[in-house]
């Protein structure tokens, strides 16, 4: 599973980069905590997530997914406002894409399966609007 917090570009502009990295941590704490033992949580790149699922079929991966996407978009996140004259606390909400691919029926190939995740990301949930669970169909 590959997941991607939306907008995520926004918040560093408009309040700056610690308060981006505010969020990145409070997202990583949600998620660690949804996943738990179940899987390895991963920080993939600027705001992308890898949470890889042994044992997990792709429909159990794409119901998670679901369900992660739910409890992020009904969760209050709090941040500063670091560009601000005076350093206020802000409460927002963050909603989050999601591609899904499996091993072994898409691919026994790990890069390939990262690859695959990332393409239902982008071209399944991102570009049809955000907020969404993708998964890959090749």
């Amino acid at each position: 599973m590959m997941l991607d917090i939306d907008y995520f570009k926004s918040i560093n502009d408009q309040y700056g980069h610690q308060s981006g990295n505010e969020i990145l941590i409070q997202m990583s704490d949600l998620l660690r905590e949804i996943v738990g033992n179940r899987g390895t949580l991963t920080r993939y790149g600027g705001e992308e997530f890898i949470i890889i699922l042994p044992d997990v079929k792709k429909e159990e991966a794409i119901q998670m997914g679901e369900s992660i996407r739910q409890t992020i978009e009904n969760f209050s996140f709090y941040m500063h406002d670091n560009l601000a004259d005076e350093r206020k606390t802000i409460s927002t909400k963050i909603t989050v894409s999601i591609g899904v691919a499996s091993a072994p029926a898409d691919t026994d190939n790990a890069i390939s399966l990262i690859r695959y995740a990332d393409r239902a990301l982008y071209l399944g949930a991102k570009r049809v609007g955000r907020n969404k669970v993708a998964e890959y169909v090749g």
